[in-house]
């Protein structure tokens, strides 16, 4: 009943093989690049950049107010003129005759002032302004970037442990057809009665244990494709397969390039000079708060209901504002601005140091994985024939019982330092990958 069961659950996930989609490396990074919410989130980061830089921009245009003031006056203003206070006429006398009292009484009044400002030196600030505003959005160019790595790197090792959860499944499946044809030589040998029960029942239970090991395998796959799944944003249930890995497969590249390219394209070793760059961007603009504030100003004021002032006022002028005495302000903030400088400076270095340190570590990790494989394997195939000579010698009476156990075990633990050498070389490729910083494609 045992045999049947597994059969029908074999049957099953074979037909769902069947109808599943092939999945490549590539298609799976650039779906995930396309659908995860994080990396969606860190783009809208950049859309919020690009409308703050538009607006840094308008600074440098004309300003433009209006003010409309409507008041009550709590008192009446009088506007006195003296007798002849506009002078004297000839054969008139003086103008005003006598003194005269132009009188606006306690009524609601209103005034409109209207200004257009076009700004001269503070268009220094605000240009540097609009270059630090740029640099918050390299910023976050690179903290995107950052998030595409980290999303293609989980999706590269949850890609990679699928594949090797596969090919331990494919040697379980070497390793059961091994057990079943000695276990078919042990019931032969047992009808002749030069075998032990005992035999039999050894086989049978390494058979019941590869069988319990190969559904442990095929869960733990269905586990890492719903993982995958997630990570791609669309449904768990999708059903797919990934596509053969060759071993060993790496571009070929040595410390020296890793190195140059990690430091080119490490999204962390961008930010850090970013942040440099910002620091200075940010000195510069403390030195334009010794310049005077100037600027364009075209006015219109109109007291509508005064008596006695003009209705109309406009004037063109230019204004200018300047702090000539600070109490030390500005060549403290200006030493504040160069010690963030340093600090930046030193940052850079630190972050470049660690990139390195990163890549020699992952570079040599990547190499001693590639040598455990290739080890590995030939380990695997030679432990395999091996087995297979053996459990063909005990067919033909030429060898021990307990030499095709001592075969078959020292098989399974072959395959299983195979599968881990594998696991380790992935996890490896997917780190070094991570770790030099490149783009990824869509």
């Amino acid at each position: 009943m045992k045999h049947v069961t597994l059969i029908v659950i074999a049957a099953a996930l074979s037909a769902t093989a069947a109808n599943a989609q092939t999945l490549s490396l590539d298609e799976a990074v650039a779906l995930a690049l396309e659908h995860n919410r994080t990396i969606a989130t860190a783009a809208i980061e950049i859309d919020k950049a690009e409308r703050s830089i538009a607006d840094a921009r308008s600074k440098r245009l004309p300003t433009f107010t209006v003010e409309a003031q409507a008041s009550q006056l709590l008192r009446p203003v009088d506007v006195v003129f003296s007798r002849g206070a506009f002078g004297t006429v000839p054969g008139i006398g003086p103008i005003p005759s006598e003194d005269a009292t132009i009188r606006t009484p306690s009524t609601l009044n209103f005034i409109l002032n209207a200004q257009a400002a076009q700004p001269l030196t503070p268009l220094f600030k605000i240009n540097l302004n609009v270059k630090l505003t740029e640099a918050s959005r390299e910023l976050d160019r690179e903290q995107l970037r950052d998030a595409e790595l980290a999303i293609a790197n989980n999706v590269r090792r949850v890609y990679f442990a699928i594949a090797q959860s596969r090919s331990a499944i494919d040697a379980n499946g070497h390793t059961l057809a091994l057990l079943e044809e000695l276990d078919r030589a042990v019931e032969r040998r047992l009808v002749q009665q030069v075998a032990l029960k005992g035999d039999a029942l050894s086989v049978q239970s390494k058979i019941a244990q590869a069988e319990l090991q190969r559904l442990s395998l095929e869960h733990s796959m269905a586990s890492q494709k719903e993982q995958l799944n997630q990570l791609l944003g669309r449904d768990l249930r999708t059903p797919f397969e990934v596509a053969d890995l060759p071993a060993t497969s790496i571009e070929q590249v040595s410390l020296e390039t890793a190195q140059a390219r990690a430091l080119e394209a490490r999204p962390d070793v961008r930010q850090a000079r970013v942040k440099l760059q910002q620091a200075e961007i940010a000195r510069r603009m403390a030195k334009t708060d010794y310049l005077p504030e100037a600027q364009l100003a075209v006015s219109y004021l109109s007291p509508m209901t005064i008596e006695g002032a003009p209705h109309q006022i406009a004037t063109a002028a230019l204004q200018v504002k300047w702090e000539p005495f600070d109490w030390g302000r500005k060549s403290r903030a200006l030493a504040t601005r160069d010690l963030e400088i340093q600090q930046a400076r030193n940052s850079v270095r630190d972050t470049e140091d660690r990139a390195l340190l990163e890549i020699n570590s992952l570079f040599r990790r990547l190499e001693r994985a590639r040598a455990e494989v290739r080890t590995a394997r030939i380990g695997q195939d030679s432990a395999r024939e091996q087995a297979r000579v053996r459990v063909a010698q005990y067919s033909t009476q030429a060898a021990l019982f307990s030499d095709v156990l001592q075969a078959e075990s020292s098989l399974a633990d072959l395959d299983s330092q195979y599968q881990q050498a594998l696991a380790s070389f992935w996890t490896a490729r997917a780190d070094f990958e991570r770790a030099l910083g490149e783009e990824v494609t869509r």
